[in-house]
């Protein structure tokens, strides 16, 4: 009996103290310490019973004891991917144009479809069918010439009935369709006149992305949901489990080389322009046309007949880019014939002579097919004035 007069009931004491019910449902709780030592509560709940939630926090405790813990999270795949993962492998760590390809494939063909899943509920169900809707959903069919208006094509072929050189058909399409004078050349109305009146298709459109692209979009997401395991984001890597386009559907298409007459009559097709030594480099080294733009004077020596093929220059952010060739593929030296070098050493007659024209406006890197910028600040030291056949 108590000597106060008021009866004491001790309080029945939680035999689980980290682990709570809330509403229908229980949820653990657990201290980690953090990289600055402070110590901050994690939680996770939606068990059904008490034991499911005592037994998810020991597993969690023994995650957190061997580095493998995850923090249950409500981040989206595309939190991860923008905020994380992208800017994780911007240059120098990635090459720069493999970083803006990953980012430019991610926001165009991920982040529409299953940018607002959280990460950690992420599927290979979900991959499997954003492959799906990728390969389904429409893409501008390849191949097809670009159209010009029906209009331009018939003045075109009026102009040249009437006895104007192709020349003047370009100087006087430029004046009527300003839209395309960029595009009207000579060898733009000579191109014009060959294909004749545009065709007609049943549809510009057909499934797409490729396979291939839908290929290369799979080893994108494989490679960022890597990280984010090495990272403690996820508890596994679901794209391992997802089923992308095969290897063999995503093959590259077979390409076929031009027979020896079709080089002949394109090359005498070209043979009045200043492409033309591009053009001719390109068909006997065998080399890329980036490779071919990326090659210096100082590369070529005319006199042994070779060239060391080191530079290349490519798109990145539709921005021009010279650099040096990637580690996969180092520089190499080929042997060229004497046509070739024929051609290359008229053509740096002509560059010279040009070069002389235009005096301290001249800016061309040493590159061997170029064309003179009107300035010097006209672009930067990575994006020079590059002829691009």
């Amino acid at each position: 009996m108590s000597t106060s007069g008021t009866g004491s009931t001790k309080k029945r004491g939680n035999s689980k103290p980290n682990v709570k019910r809330r509403g229908d449902t229980y949820t653990y709780y657990l201290y980690v310490t953090d990289h600055l030592n402070q110590r901050k509560q994690h939680s996770k709940g939606g068990y059904k019973t008490q034991r499911e939630a005592e037994d998810a926090r020991v597993a969690a405790l023994a995650a957190l004891q061997t580095g493998s813990y995850v923090k249950a999270e409500k981040q989206t795949v595309a939190e991860f991917l923008m905020k994380e993962w992208v800017p994780s492998g911007k240059p120098p760590v990635l090459e720069e144009s493999t970083w803006v390809s990953y980012d430019r494939y991610l926001r165009l063909h991920v982040l529409p479809w299953i940018g607002v899943v959280p990460l950690q509920q992420l599927s290979p169900v979900d991959l499997n069918g954003l492959y799906r809707r990728l390969l389904e959903s429409d893409r501008k069919r390849p191949g097809l010439p670009k159209r010009h208006p029906t209009e331009l094509h018939t003045r075109a072929h009026a102009l040249r009935a009437d006895g104007l050189t192709c020349e003047q058909v370009a100087v006087t399409l430029q004046a009527e369709f300003p839209t395309v004078a960029g595009e009207m050349t000579r060898f733009g109305v000579a191109a014009l006149l060959r294909r004749g009146a545009p065709k007609s298709y049943a549809s510009d459109t057909q499934p797409g992305p490729s396979p291939r692209t839908v290929r290369y979009i799979h080893t994108i997401l494989h490679a960022a949901l890597k990280d984010a395991l090495r990272w403690n984001r996820v508890v596994r890597n679901v794209a391992d489990a997802a089923t992308p386009p095969s290897t063999t559907a995503a093959k590259a298409p077979q390409t076929e080389a031009w027979t020896a007459e079709q080089l002949r009559a394109f090359l005498q097709f070209t043979a009045e322009s200043r492409y033309l030594p591009a053009w001719l480099f390109l068909a006997t080294s065998g080399c890329r046309r980036g490779q071919a733009l990326g090659l210096r004077w100082s590369s070529l020596g005319l006199d042994d007949a070779t060239a060391v093929i080191g530079h290349q220059v490519t798109v990145v952010g539709n921005r021009i880019v010279l650099k040096e060739l990637p580690k996969t593929k180092r520089g190499h030296m080929i042997r060229l014939d004497s046509g070739t070098v024929a051609m290359l050493r008229a053509h740096r007659k002509t560059q010279n002579e040009e070069r002389l024209l235009v005096g301290p406006g001249f800016v061309d890197q040493g590159l061997v097919f170029c064309r003179p910028a009107r300035t010097a600040s006209a672009w930067s030291s990575t994006e020079p004035g590059l002829l691009q056949p």
